[in-house]
């Protein structure tokens, strides 16, 4: 027999925030973060495992579900092995995981899994939330009235995972509960493509669901709807008589959760507290990294310093100093920034509270063109735009998941984290706004809030454009509040801060390299002459040596090849405050938007006989035509709102194509984010100048 027939197929099935996705990293070692968010696993994880008895099955991770009723193509994802019996990777066993301090939601796809005819199993994890909330699940009663094997775990505490992982290579047990006696369809499609008779009659029921096309009419289609309303409220009662058999309640530790919902779920001051706990964040951003960017810059400088007097003159120490060194600084000076803003954020999705910001931005969103399921990949946006893009796959309506797919890249991602940071610390500005906060956490903040803002406006103008489907509801699941856990807080910092340094940091440092060389070298003829005026103008006296060499080291940047290409885009950005400069670290950061920093400092350090600190050269800098700082708080806003709102990034518009199978979308995207950041900077630019 082949090995596709011979291996088992285990899947394990569940509601977001079961922690589903966690036993599945403790039975087969694979490490994945887990969130508090649903919509965190998108694709179908799967991996062969082994019992200590030679013992082989394929086991599934399923996108979490709330029912085998697909809403969203996430849940289609997770729906089709289940449904379709011939499907090539059918289950041959499916485990579903439930949170034992919510059996009553939970439990309604167990019921649902189980009407399928698939063996299953029931993995009561959780246990120790439902202890706390003094709740008391006879297991040994629901093995009965179920007819299936029931294991009490804890992911957080490992409870029973060896037990877990010996049962999961057993058959499993088809449960003899039946709540909901679907109608026998048979008899209705004998003339239709698909033969119903060798399904069960739930089985049939969702293939008919599946394919609307055999259904017939508009008026089936609505009667097959209100049957799966009338499924749901007919499965929930007898979940009730259930629970009601097994489950007692001891104490009322759950009101913990109540109380404080009642305040950051209020109205009004939910969205106080919401705003007041960014601004907090964003305060300790520069506030608590002031000091370790201030020895990572002081370590770079002496390291640089020393360089440049052991190294001789000459290309190699250039190239040591100007474009290696000066690329490694403007990557790992950002890193407690980035570090501490990682942890706050895993901080507040750790113990519940994301969840309920979404919670209360669902109403907001519907007045810009999208649905409460907009929130989860807008909200992941301000880590990458990739994966919250991806994320949109869980929102059924295809209008509001186009339009969220559109807006994400305007909400500040990680990536201009270091171009804010960096833009911000060199605004001439030294004021304490109430006597109290820099004004450093306002900008950052208001940047992030200029993202969000632009984002919601632009979901109204596409939504006058877009074709609206069905109306589709907003639910989600608000998990108990609990202690945030050091050790995923402390691999959340690790992963980021080192995803920074390699993934970003290569590019930056590659990046870094190739603009040392096209600002260091040109055409030889131009350079000769450079130097023949200079050295006359030192003849005559007309400038000292010092500035000769300064003077030499300008014209040389300004004629490399760089320089050349910076000149010829420089007409159009011009209006904006840029100069040609800017305008080529623009064109490098389209690889990634935080290579923008790499290159500022590769560009100012060419040409240079010290290590160039990339923050005090960039205050330092004059304008040739103003005589005043080059930048200004005008350019330095504009930059910012710039970078805030252009689409900066390749591989966002590739997903962008692959979520929406056209080059139309992530076309339109590019063409109306770059106007739009142009005329905002412009206005920007304007009204500070």
């Amino acid at each position: 027999m082949s090995e596709a027939k011979t291996i088992r197929n285990v899947y394990l099935v569940g509601n977001p925030n079961c922690g589903k996705s966690t036993l599945f990293n403790l039975l087969t070692g694979l490490q994945q973060k887990t969130s508090n968010l649903p919509g965190t696993t998108i694709d179908i994880r799967k991996s062969k495992i082994t019992s200590k008895k030679g013992q082989t099955i394929r086991l599934f991770d399923l996108p979490g579900i709330y029912s085998i009723n697909p809403a969203s193509k996430d849940e289609q994802i997770a729906c089709e092995p289940l449904l379709n019996p011939e499907h090539k990777e059918h289950p041959d066993h499916v485990v579903v995981v439930i949170d034992s301090s919510n059996l009553k939601r939970n439990l309604l796809l167990f019921t649902q899994v189980s009407d399928l005819g698939i063996p299953v199993s029931l993995v009561l994890n959780m246990t120790d939330i439902a202890a706390k909330k003094g709740i008391v699940i006879n297991t040994e009663r629901l093995e009965r009235e179920l007819g299936v094997k029931v294991i009490e775990t804890s992911a957080r505490s490992g409870l029973n995972i060896d037990k877990l992982k010996e049962h999961i290579f057993s058959d499993g047990f088809k449960s003899h509960f039946k709540c909901f006696n679907p109608p026998s369809l048979k008899e209705f499609f004998v003339d239709s493509s698909i033969d119903l008779s060798k399904y069960n009659d739930y089985q049939a029921l969702q293939i008919v669901y599946k394919n609307t096309d055999i259904v017939g009419g508009k008026a089936h289609q609505i009667i097959f709807e209100e049957q799966r309303a009338m499924e749901v409220i007919v499965r929930y009662k007898a979940i009730d008589v259930l629970i009601a058999h097994c489950v007692t309640q001891t104490s009322t530790r759950k009101q913990f959760t109540k109380k404080i919902d009642k305040f950051v779920t209020h109205p009004v001051l939910g969205y106080i507290i919401f705003l007041a706990i960014i601004f907090i964040i964003f305060q300790s951003v520069f506030t608590l990294a002031a000091y370790p960017m201030d020895l990572i810059e002081q370590g770079f400088n002496l390291a640089g310093n020393y360089l440049s007097d052991v190294l001789p003159d000459g290309v190699l120490q250039s190239l040591v100093v100007n474009g290696i060194l000066a690329g490694l600084s403007g990557v790992l000076v950002f890193i407690p920034q980035i570090i501490i803003l990682f942890m706050f954020l895993a901080l507040l999705e750790d113990s519940g509270y994301m969840a309920r910001v979404s919670f209360i931005l669902d109403k907001i969103m519907r007045k810009f063109g999208m649905n409460g399921r907009s929130v989860l990949p807008l909200i992941s946006g301000a880590a990458c735009a990739i994966p919250a893009i991806m994320s949109a796959r869980t929102i059924e309506n295809k209008r509001d998941r186009l339009i969220t797919i559109m807006v994400t890249p305007f909400i500040s991602c990680s990536a201009r984290l270091p171009v804010y940071i960096l833009l911000i610390s060199i605004i001439p500005i030294d004021t304490k706004i109430f006597g109290i906060f820099n004004h450093q956490g306002f900008l950052l903040m208001a940047m992030y809030l200029l993202g969000v803002v632009t984002s919601l406006l632009a979901g109204i103008v596409l939504s006058r454009f877009i074709k609206n489907t069905d109306y589709t509801g907003f639910f989600m699941e608000l998990p108990q509040y609990q202690w945030p856990r050091l050790k995923n807080i402390g691999i959340t910092c690790f992963t980021k801060a080192k995803s920074f340094v390699w993934e970003a940091g290569k590019i930056i440092f590659l990046v870094s390299l190739v603009l040392w060389y096209l600002t260091s070298f040109g055409p030889k003829e131009e350079f000769k002459r450079i130097e023949v005026e200079v050295a006359y103008e030192v003849k005559t006296n007309k400038i000292t040596l010092y500035e000769a060499n300064h003077s030499l080291a300008l014209q040389k940047q300004e004629h490399s090849y760089a320089g050349y290409f910076g000149k010829s885009i420089e007409p159009l950005i011009k209006p904006l405050g840029f100069d040609w400069r800017i305008g080529i670290s623009l064109i490098t950061s389209f690889i990634a938007r935080e290579v923008f920093v790499g290159s500022m400092a590769t560009i100012y350090g060419a040409g240079q006989d010290d290590f160039v600190n990339i923050r005090k050269k960039m205050q330092a800098e004059i304008n040739p035509v103003t005589h005043k700082p080059m930048f200004s708080i005008a350019v330095c806003l504009s930059l910012m709102v710039f970078y805030a709102l252009a689409l900066q990034c390749v591989s966002t518009i590739a997903v962008v194509y692959k979520e929406t199978k056209s080059w139309k979308w992530p076309a339109l995207q590019f063409v109306l984010m770059s106007i739009t950041a142009w005329l905002c900077s412009w206005v920007v630019f304007n009204i500070f100048s």
